[in-house]
This record gives structure tokens, sequence and C-alpha cells, in this order.
């Protein structure tokens, strides 16, 4: 197996020669296995290969995988609400994150998900992740657009 940088995704020339492109690696347990037991998937979600323990790549293997997870784990936290739309095909939120404002779309209530307690993540149109760590630390004017949702 070879692991080579495509842009945002990584391609993988398997054992038996072929290529498969636009992979994205996904960690199967992350929280209590972020090193092991990472799926390389296309955009489809099938799976190409399984990486089972990270520590036995090659360096710069290892490093094109653990480049590419970094930018998936990437998860803005949503500071304060300021504003949900209804669109066409789902609704888009203005919001302020600590990365600062952003829009993005969600096409359905489902795309918001409780982590239990008060923690939110919704799942924006693109997969992107966004995660409000305490709902009643929002201010009130977000949390009551929350309410509709949540």
């Amino acid at each position: 197996m070879k692991l080579l940088a495509t842009g945002p995704h990584l391609a993988l020339i398997d054992a038996e020669g072929v290529r498969h492109e636009k992979l994205r690696p996904v960690r199967l347990f992350p929280l209590t296995e972020p090193r092991h037991w990472i799926s390389l998937v296309d955009e489809n979600g099938r799976e190409a290969a399984l990486i089972e323990d990270l520590d036995t790549l090659d360096a710069e293997q290892r490093s094109l995988v653990e480049a590419a997870l970094a930018r998936r784990d990437f998860v803005p936290v949503v500071k304060r609400i300021i504003v949900i739309k209804r669109a066409t095909d789902g609704h888009d939120w203005h919001v302020e994150t600590d990365r600062g404002p952003t829009v993005f779309r969600i096409e359905t209530d489902e795309s918001i998900q409780s982590l239990g307690g008060t923690r939110l993540v919704i799942i924006d149109k693109a997969g992107t992740r966004y995660l409000i760590p305490d709902v009643a630390a929002l201010d009130r004017d977000s949390r009551r657009k929350l309410e509709r949702y949540y």
C-alpha cells in the first residue's frame, strides 16, 4: 500500500496496483483508539483500506494520514447564532465561531445531534461539523433561535 497526497485528499495505490482517488481518513474509534483503526473512504463512503495502527506506517506515510486527519478533525465552535434563514433545500445558519463569522446550510433537523448533556454538533450540507459545547452558555437570543431545532 502506498499513500499519496492529492490536494485536500489522499490517493492510495493498493497491493494489486489499483489507484484509489479522493480518499479521506476516518477514525473509527476517535476517542478510545485515535491512532488505531483508521478507514480510508472514498466520496461515497466506501472503504478502500483500513489502517489498523498508524505507527506501523513509515514516517512519510504516517505524516500524510495525520495531516489529513487534522484537516478532518477541525471543528469550529459556535459562539453565537446571528440568524437562521429558510432556504429552498434547508436552512442557512449565519453564526459566529471561534474562527470568525461563517454561513453554512443544514438540510434537516437531523443535522443537529445531541452529544449528551447540553453539547450539540451541527453537521452542514458539506459534512463540516460545528460544535456547541454548552447550549446554556450561549446568549439568550442564540438559545431562542436554536430552540426551534433542538
